[in-house]
């Protein structure tokens, strides 16, 4: 069963497919300890103005939006872990 969040992305017109997206982020989240999540969930520097974040959609099935929603709250940042494991895939094409 797969579930859709929304995020703020810096990659909301970066051309990378639904589907290419949702499974980026399922492989790295499978992959990454909670530890590792934790270390890339810290919430984006708001002193760094004209970042360009929009709103993007992820569709992800149900065992890795769970893993996802431990990182919610003032100390993580659900959207900047997801925008930062789909810049480091960008990165390594």
């Amino acid at each position: 069963m797969q579930a859709n969040i929304i995020i703020r992305s810096e990659h909301a017109d970066a051309g990378i497919p639904p589907k290419t997206r949702s499974e980026i982020v399922t492989r790295k989240v499978r992959a990454m300890t909670d530890e590792e999540l934790a270390n890339i969930a810290q919430p984006r520097d708001r002193h760094q103005p004209g970042r360009g974040l929009r709103p993007l959609s992820v569709s992800l099935p149900a065992d890795v939006l769970e893993r996802l929603q431990r990182f919610r709250g003032s100390q993580w940042s659900v959207s900047a872990l997801v925008d930062r494991l789909l810049t480091e895939e960008e990165r390594s094409l």
